[in-house]
């Protein structure tokens, strides 16, 4: 008992350390200010907490670089827990902004949306809806054509509806779905229409044109229906509706500061040329890694580097005892591709240009493999926050 008391003590202390290391950034709805005027945080997750009025019941965050569009962005949730009444809320930014970047971040607020407005959007998105296709429509002999395919005539619907419920939300904050495989068998029956089963008669019309124009008609309306109750079902009574909404263009990040990875290790130079049989000598190394990417957006490019440096001893000699020096401090220098393992622990493999000082007095300069392995060590240029 005593045992399990004391692993849920360090389990929760330990959860609690987990969480303070998040960082939380206030939006101050009365000065209209978002963490105090500072830039945001970058390169790690962080929470933004707010004041609420009592009747919001979800708050929604659009992030993205003010230089590119929405979709390049996230969008983030808080609902209020269900029987209860917030007043504040914490919204989660789980992906990491990039440092010394200028971001778009729209705030928008709802609250439950009231059945004359359901009802007002609905009517207008059902009114768009027709206007559409009746633009598209021709009648002619063949049957009904549309001047877009069915996939183009579906996607601009869809956009319609997107478009007209803009400032609603669903309480999961899912999207419209799209329009279903009934919408698509419906568009596809066209192709079957026979004008010539139509047996009605209009005044003023030819029979063939009054056959054409019904039948075209009762097609259409059988449309109109389908596209109707699949947009109703997506505006159900417990709609929310935006009422009010925060927009901050052009907000900076924090600049963090640079780092210049440092390897210190042990590494084998083969050697074969001039020699009757290939062999390895081994020295310390020491040198620099340039990353190819940033661990926190791409973790193993980041994790991969070109490396380069020197291998440390002056006393490095093949087996004929002609001693190996380089163009650096008469140390060989090598440049190669690594990667880290276990954060620290790098393997390096590449080339080393050597001097050997051949036996005759004559100096032999060569460009020959080596592998290695290396603890890493960052070290820090500039002031500002260590985030690699």
């Amino acid at each position: 008992m005593k045992k399990n008391l004391l692993l849920t003590m360090v389990f929760g202390l330990w959860a609690l350390g987990v969480q303070a290391q998040v960082t939380t950034i206030n939006l101050d709805l009365i000065t209209g200010k978002i963490n105090g005027g500072m830039p945001l945080p970058a390169e790690q997750e962080f929470y933004i907490h707010g004041a609420i009025p009592e009747k919001i019941e979800m708050v929604k965050l659009t992030i993205y670089p003010s230089k590119k569009t929405e979709k390049a962005g996230y969008t983030y949730f808080w609902k209020a827990p269900f029987g209860y009444k917030d007043l504040s809320y914490q919204v989660l930014v789980a992906d990491p902004l990039r440092s010394n970047t200028d971001y778009r971040l729209e705030f928008g607020y709802y609250q439950k949306a009231g059945a004359d407005q359901i009802n007002e959007v609905r009517s207008l998105i059902h009114q768009n809806i027709e206007t559409y296709l009746s633009t598209v429509t021709t009648i002619k002999k063949g049957g009904v054509h549309f001047s877009e395919s069915d996939e183009v005539l579906i996607n601009n619907i869809s956009r319609i509806v997107d478009q007209g419920a803009y400032y609603f939300e669903l309480p999961n904050g899912e999207k419209f779905p799209g329009f279903s495989d009934i919408t698509r068998a419906k568009l596809e029956q066209r192709g079957k229409l026979k004008m010539g089963k139509a047996k009605f008669n209009v005044t003023g019309m030819t029979e063939a044109d009054n056959a054409r124009a019904v039948y075209a008609d009762e097609y259409i309306t059988e449309l109109e229906n389908i596209l109707f109750s699949e947009v109703d079902q997506y505006l159900s009574p417990n709609m929310l509706v935006r009422v009010d909404e925060n927009i901050f263009e052009n907000y900076p990040t924090e600049k963090t500061a640079n780092s210049l990875p440092i390897n210190v290790g042990y590494g084998a130079i083969s050697l074969s040329k001039g020699l009757p049989d290939q062999e390895f000598v081994m020295s310390p190394y020491a040198g620099f890694s340039f990353p190819l990417g940033n661990r926190t957006f791409a973790r193993f490019m980041n994790n991969m580097s070109i490396s380069t440096g020197f291998f440390l001893s002056g006393d490095i000699k093949n087996q004929l005892d002609e001693k190996i020096s380089g163009p650096v401090l008469e140390r060989p220098v090598y440049i190669g591709l690594g990667y880290n393992f276990f954060r620290f622990i790098r393997l390096n493999a590449g080339g080393t240009f050597i001097t050997t000082e051949m036996s005759g007095g004559t100096n032999q300069n060569s460009f020959v493999p080596f592998v290695g392995v290396s603890a890493e060590f960052n070290l820090w240029l500039g002031i500002g926050s260590k985030k690699r």
